[in-house]
C-alpha cells in the first residue's frame, strides 16, 4: 500500500442508498468522511483528543468526482490520504473502489482547525499533522468556487428548521446535511432520470440548532447544471454546483 494511504472496505446498506438503489451524494460523503474518521483513531488522534485540547476539524469545501454510486449490497473499499498542508489549511483524497479495482469516485477536501471557545480557524498544530505524514508546503490551493449559472432557471426555494439531531459535535450543523437540503431542491423526475457527476460544495458560515435555513435552486437544463444555495437570516452559509447527466433508461 502506498505509504500514508488508509483504506478499509464496507458493504452499502439500504440507508444509504435512494429509490434508485445508488447511494445518495450526502451518504457517499458519509462514507468516505467515516474512512477519514478511522485513520485518525488508528494514529491515535481520536475527536476526544482533539476536543480536549480545545479544537476541531471543518471541512471548508468539497470537490466530488463521481463515475458511477455504489449500489445497494455492494462490496466497496474506500481509500483516504492526507495530501499535504499549510499554516491554516489541510488537503484530503479520498476515492471508491469496487471489488474489481473500478474508480466509482473520487472527493479532495479542504479542512481547517477550529478553535471552539472563539470560533475562529486556528493555526495547524504540528502535533495534530505529523503522524499522517503528509508534506508541508506553504502554497495555498485555489480552489473553484462555484459559480451562480448564467442562464439558470429559478425553482422554487425549500425550507427547513434545523433539529436537534443536525448538529454534531462541533456545535453546528454536520456538513452532510447541507447535500440533502440541496438535492431535494431538485425534482422527483429530474432525479430519477438524471444522475451525477460532479460537485463543488463550499462552506462560508455555521448554521446552528433552530436556525430557519432556506435552499435556493437554479437549473439549466440544456447544459445539465445546477446551482445551490443554502441560507438563513444570517446570510449565505454554503453553495454548490451540480453537473449531471442523463440516465440510460
Amino acid at each position: 500500500m502506498t505509504e500514508g494511504v488508509f483504506s478499509e472496505k464496507h458493504q452499502v446498506l439500504f440507508y444509504e442508498t435512494d429509490r434508485t438503489k445508488e447511494t445518495t451524494v450526502g451518504m457517499l460523503v458519509n462514507i468516505l468522511m467515516l474512512a477519514s474518521q478511522d485513520q485518525s483513531i488508528a494514529l491515535g488522534l481520536t475527536e476526544e483528543k482533539i476536543n480536549a485540547l480545545g479544537y476541531g476539524w471543518v471541512i471548508t469545501q468539497h470537490l466530488i468526482e463521481i463515475v458511477r454510486m455504489p449500489k445497494y449490497g455492494e462490496q466497496i473499499t474506500i481509500f483516504t490520504k492526507a495530501d499535504s498542508y499549510n499554516r491554516y489549511f489541510c488537503y484530503r483524497d479520498f476515492w471508491i473502489e469496487s471489488q474489481q479495482g473500478e474508480r466509482l469516485a473520487k472527493m479532495h477536501s479542504v479542512f481547517v482547525l477550529m478553535d471552539q471557545q472563539k470560533r475562529k480557524i486556528a493555526r495547524v498544530l504540528d502535533e495534530l499533522i505529523d503522524p499522517y505524514n503528509c508534506e508541508y508546503s506553504a502554497k495555498v490551493e485555489r480552489m473553484p468556487d462555484p459559480k451562480r449559472l448564467a442562464q439558470g432557471r429559478q425553482l422554487p426555494a425549500k425550507q427547513y428548521r434545523v433539529r436537534f439531531m443536525d448538529i454534531d459535535s462541533n456545535q453546528h450543523v454536520n456538513n452532510v446535511h447541507y447535500f440533502d437540503w440541496m438535492i431535494d431542491g431538485l425534482s422527483e423526475d429530474f432525479l430519477l432520470r438524471h444522475k451525477l457527476l460532479k460537485m463543488n460544495i463550499k462552506y462560508k458560515r455555521e448554521v446552528h440548532y433552530g436556525e430557519m435555513v432556506e435552499s435556493a435552486t437554479e437549473i439549466d437544463e440544456a447544459k445539465l447544471e445546477s446551482f445551490h444555495v443554502i441560507k438563513t437570516v444570517q446570510g449565505e452559509s454554503c453553495r454548490a454546483r451540480c453537473l449531471w447527466q442523463k440516465r440510460s433508461m
